[in-house]
């Protein structure tokens, strides 16, 4: 793998229901096109309320198409974003287009970030 592929990816983890999480792959997928249907996966371990359950893919940023528009999301969820800024940065983009950023924290390291945001409705 090259490296300019490998600093083209973003590892997504997405605290919610299936069909929440789905939503937010389906709309970097659109976006996204380069990113395997394969990167997709549940997380490791089922908490005992699958509304909290952990899934995850891997983003592909290299090609960058269109934008998305997607259903809305039922409750805010978490996603957790790791790796480089330019890439991180423009997975950000997407979703708070395609489903609005309530909160962003960030921790920076050397050469990688991570990246907290909530998306999706805002809370009664």
């Amino acid at each position: 793998m090259s490296t300019k592929l490998s600093s083209a990816r973003v590892g997504v983890c997405v605290r919610s229901d299936r069909e929440d999480a789905y939503r937010v792959f389906d709309a970097l997928q659109t976006v996204f096109p380069a990113t395997e249907e394969s990167a997709r996966r549940k997380g490791s371990g089922a908490p005992p309320d699958p509304a909290h359950m952990v899934w995850s893919m891997v983003v592909d940023t290299t090609d960058r198409e269109g934008v998305t528009s997607q259903p809305p999301l039922s409750a805010p969820v978490e996603v957790d974003l790791y790796g480089t800024d330019p890439p991180v940065h423009r997975v950000c983009e997407v979703l708070d287009s395609a489903f609005g950023i309530q909160d962003e924290k960030h921790v920076s390291g050397d050469q990688e970030m991570e990246v907290r945001l909530r998306i999706g409705p805002p809370r009664p």
